[in-house]
C-alpha cells in the first residue's frame, strides 16, 4: 500500500504543479506533467499498479483531496471525463510501447527512443484535440477561439510526455526493486555540473543583450554537449533539468512574456538531446562490443599460434617412432630370412604404416583444439586394443635400446576416445623409453584409483638433478588439452606419468 500511496502522491503533485508556469490562461502552461507521469507509471509499474494514475485522478472528486492539493474543479463530470481521457491516451501509449512494440525499460537505444518520442508526440496530438473537443462540447471554450489553444495545449502535453518518462521510469523501477539492466545513473557531480551550466545558459538567455538573436537557444548546445559526452542517461537528466530550470529563470528575470515562448524551444531541446544521447549510447555499446570481440579473437589467435608452434615442434617427434619402427623391421629382413619371418615383418610394417597415417592425421587435427572444433568421440574401448596398438608402435624402439616393455594383462573396457587416449599415452611412453637407460624396464600399468581408472607409464629414469616434470618437452599443451577433452585427471609423479579416466561418464 505504501507503493500505491507514493505513486499516487507523485501523480497528484505533478497535477498540482502542471500549471506552475501558466502565463495566459488555463491552456498555456509550459508543460503538462501528468502526461509523462502517467506514461512512466504504466510502463514501469507491474500489474494493477498501472491503474494508480487513474485512481489518483479520480480521487480529486473528494473535496478533502482538492483542499490538500489546492485544486479547483468546476464539475465532477468534467473531472471524470478528463481523468478517463488522460489515462486512456497516455496510459494506452505506455501500454502500446511496452506490450505491443515491446521496448525494454529503461529504454536507451536509438530505436527504442525513436518509438518513445514518436508515440509521445502522437499521444499529445490526440490528447490536445480530444481536450479541446471536450471543452467545446461542455461549453467551456468558444468554438471560434479553438485554434489559438491548439498550439500551447499540444506543446505542453508533448513536453510533459517527452521530458518525464526517461528519468522517471528507472526511478520507479529502483523504488520497486526491479532490475534496471544497463542503465547507469549520472553521478551527483554530473548533475551539479549540468545544473550550473544550464542555469548559466538560461541566465544569459534572459539577461543577454538584444541583438535580434534569441539567446535562449544557448541552452540547446549545452544539452547536446552533455548528450554527446555522457550518452542517453546524461541526455535524459539534462533534458529534464533544462525543462525545469529554463522557465524558472525566465519567470524570475523576464516574467510571463518570455515564458510563453519557451515550450517549442524546450520540446525541441528535449527531443534532440534524447536522440543524440541514444545515438551516443548505441555507438559506445557498439565500440565496447567490438573491442571485446577483438580482444577475444586476438587471444584466440595467440593461443592458436602457440599451439601451432607446439605442433610443428612435436610433429617430427611424434612421427619418428613409427617410422623408425618401420625402418628397423625392414632392416631385419634379409635374403636368407624365412618366408614366415618376412610375412610377419610385412604384417607389422603394414600395421605401423596405418598407425603412422592415423597419427599424422590426428596431429594435424590438433590445430583446431583451441577453437573448440575437436570433440572427444567417446565410445567403449577395450584396453587390450589400445595396448596392442602401443605395443606395435614402441616395441621396435625399446628393442633397439635393449629395454624390456611390461604390458598389463587386463580385460577392462573404458569409455574414451581411442585416438586422443592413444596420443596421450604414446607421448608418455615415448618419453619413458628415451629417458630410461639402455637395458632398463618401462612398464605400462592399469590400476584403480579413487577417482577412476588410472593408466600409468612407469620409467626407469634416475635424475642427477632434482626431479622435474618432462611433459613440457612432449607437448604439454597437446597432452593437457586432450586430457581435458576426455575429462581425465593427469598424473605427474616421479617416474610415473599418465591419466585417470573417470569411471562414470
Amino acid at each position: 500500500m505504501i507503493t500505491v500511496f507514493l505513486l499516487a502522491a507523485i501523480w497528484l503533485v505533478s497535477f498540482r504543479i502542471a500549471d506552475l508556469f501558466t502565463v495566459s490562461g488555463t491552456y498555456s502552461s509550459v508543460w503538462f506533467l501528468p502526461s509523462g507521469v502517467t506514461m512512466a507509471i504504466v510502463m514501469a509499474a507491474p500489474r494493477w499498479l498501472k491503474l494508480v494514475p487513474l485512481l489518483a485522478h479520480l480521487s480529486l472528486a473528494s473535496p478533502p483531496m482538492r483542499q490538500i492539493f489546492d485544486i479547483h474543479i468546476t464539475s465532477d463530470f468534467d473531472l471524470i471525463l478528463h481523468s478517463i481521457r488522460i489515462y486512456l491516451i497516455y496510459g494506452g501509449t505506455g501500454f502500446f510501447l511496452t506490450h505491443v512494440m515491446r521496448i525494454s525499460i529503461p529504454f536507451r537505444t536509438w530505436g527504442e527512443v525513436q518509438w518513445f518520442i514518436g508515440a509521445a508526440l502522437v499521444a499529445a496530438s490526440i490528447a490536445s484535440a480530444a481536450g479541446i473537443g471536450q471543452s467545446v462540447l461542455l461549453g467551456q471554450v468558444d468554438p471560434s477561439g479553438v485554434l489559438p489553444l491548439a498550439e500551447p495545449w499540444f506543446l505542453g502535453d508533448a513536453l510533459g510526455a517527452v521530458m518525464v518518462p526517461p528519468m522517471m521510469i528507472p526511478a520507479i523501477m529502483v523504488g520497486l526493486r526491479l532490475p534496471v539492466g544497463a542503465w547507469r545513473w549520472p553521478s551527483a557531480r554530473a548533475f551539479v555540473v549540468q545544473a550550473a551550466t544550464l542555469s548559466l545558459a538560461s541566465l544569459i538567455g534572459a539577461l543577454g543583450p538584444s541583438l535580434d538573436i534569441n539567446l535562449w537557444y544557448l541552452v540547446l548546445p549545452s544539452v547536446l554537449v552533455f548528450a554527446l559526452r555522457g550518452g542517453f542517461e546524461h541526455a535524459a537528466a539534462a533534458a529534464l533539468l533544462t525543462c525545469v530550470l529554463t522557465p524558472s529563470v525566465a519567470m524570475i528575470f523576464t516574467g510571463a512574456v518570455e515564458v510563453a515562448g519557451l515550450p517549442a524551444l524546450l520540446l525541441t531541446t528535449a527531443i534532440a538531446a534524447l536522440l543524440v544521447g541514444a545515438a551516443t549510447t548505441e555507438r559506445q555499446q557498439t565500440t565496447e562490443r567490438l573491442e571485446t570481440l577483438v580482444a577475444q579473437r586476438t587471444e584466440e589467435l595467440e593461443k592458436a599460434y602457440e599451439l601451432q608452434r607446439h605442433l610443428v615442434r612435436s610433429l617430427g617427434h611424434d612421427l619418428r617412432q613409427p617410422v623408425e619402427a618401420i625402418n628397423l623391421t625392414v632392416a631385419a629382413i634379409d635374403d636368407q630370412s624365412a618366408i614366415e619371418i618376412r610375412n610377419t615383418a610385412l604384417t607389422r610394417v603394414r600395421q605401423l604404416g596405418g598407425v603412422t597415417s592415423e597419427l599424422l592425421t590426428r596431429i594435424l587435427s590438433y590445430a583446431r583444439l583451441d577453437t573448440g572444433e575437436v570433440r572427444a568421440e567417446l565410445a567403449p574401448l577395450p584396453l587390450v586394443q589400445l595396448m596392442d596398438r602401443l605395443r606395435a608402435t614402441y616395441i621396435p624402439q625399446a628393442q633397439r635400446r635393449s629395454q624390456r616393455l611390461v604390458w598389463p594383462d587386463t580385460d577392462l573396457t573404458v569409455i574414451s576416445d581411442r585416438d586422443l587416449l592413444f596420443q596421450i599415452l604414446s607421448n608418455y611412453l615415448d618419453n619413458a623409453i628415451r629417458l630410461t637407460p639402455e637395458g632398463g624396464t618401462v612398464e605400462v600399468r592399469v590400476e584403480p584409483r579413487e577417482t577412476g581408472i588410472g593408466i600409468l607409464v612407469i620409467d626407469g629414469f634416475v635424475p642427477s638433478a632434482p626431479h622435474r616434470s618432462s611433459r613440457g618437452s612432449l607437448g604439454l599443451r597437446i597432452v593437457s588439452q586432450a586430457a581435458s577433452l576426455l575429462g581425465a585427471e593427469m598424473v605427474d609423479e616421479k617416474n610415473r606419468k599418465g591419466i585417470v579416466l573417470p569411471q562414470k561418464r
